[in-house]
């Protein structure tokens, strides 16, 4: 009896908590354009707290900022839980707000997910409309999956006659204010694409540089290419709490450092880690 009563909770936990998201899609555009930007990510002391190479997909209406290493490291943790067999399942312990190395000494294998390992946000931009869409899971154990929406209406950047090459381009340096911090930016001309990293659009030629001026964020594109064959931008059909952006903003705030779960024959233990107050919101307003 007690074993059905585990394996019940389990099949519980398994659909409610980590399901894998739905493999049907919503056609927006296609890509002909794929550009790489390194992220740099400071902590005030000026330490590097997060380094990571982020994906541009641009359309001729949309666009499409991912960390494909990310999506599919997440993939992996979820097929790891979805794979696990109730009827192997004898015992199961869930712990929130645990530390980091709660399960490092632990007997049996350990698979960790770090929330802060990479940028599991994605960020849609509807440049026609002043519109973006940024999709992010919970990062909890209940893994929910949160849709933003955001409308931005049109940047107001303010072009200067500085100039710079990167990647080989010619650039040229824009300003903007936006949402409680001051951005330099710099753009090709030579590259006719109004886009950029992040939520970043509405300059006449594809962002190559982008930081603020406090020095805590940085993008630089560090690959660009052509697509011979287009690619889909999509926007997953599943389950969404849909929400403002500042709701959006406060669930992505408390996101906790990650999970683990711990496989000891048919002992699970599966752990949600402390919230990392060291990262700070690009937007402060």
């Amino acid at each position: 009896m007690y074993k059905q009563i585990m394996r019940f909770i389990f099949i519980i936990i398994l659909f409610a908590s980590f399901v894998l998201p739905s493999t049907a899609q919503e056609d927006t555009d296609q890509a002909t354009v794929r550009c790489y930007y390194r992220f740099i990510q400071k902590q005030k002391t000026g330490d590097i707290i997060l380094q990571d190479t982020l994906t541009l997909d641009v359309g001729s209406r949309m666009s499409r900022y991912y960390d494909e290493r990310k999506i599919r490291q997440d993939s992996v943790f979820q097929s790891i839980i979805s794979n696990l067999s109730p009827d192997k399942i004898t015992s199961i312990s869930i712990i929130k707000d645990a530390e980091s190395n709660l399960l490092d000494n632990s007997l049996g294998n350990t698979y960790r997910n770090n929330t802060y390992d990479g940028i599991s946000e994605q960020i849609y931009k509807d440049r026609q409309n002043g519109k973006i869409i940024m999709l992010n899971t919970s990062g909890d154990l209940s893994s929910n999956w949160y849709k933003g929406i955001d409308s931005v209406g049109m940047l107001n950047w303010a072009i200067t006659p500085d100039t710079a090459v990167f990647l080989n381009y010619p650039c040229q340096k824009a300003t903007l204010q936006f949402r409680g911090r001051n951005y330099e930016a710099w753009f090709s001309p030579q590259i006719p694409i109004n886009d950029g990293p992040w939520k970043f659009f509405g300059l006449p030629g594809l962002i190559l540089k982008a930081k603020d001026t406090d020095g805590f964020f940085d993008f630089e594109c560090v690959g660009l290419e052509y697509q011979n064959t287009p690619c889909i931008i999509e926007i997953q059909k599943q389950k969404y709490f849909e929400c403002s952006r500042k709701n959006y903003n406060k669930v992505i705030k408390n996101k906790n450092s990650g999970q683990a779960i711990n496989i000891n024959g048919g002992d699970v233990t599966i752990a949600g880690f402390k919230t990392d107050s060291s990262f700070q919101p690009m937007e402060l307003e």
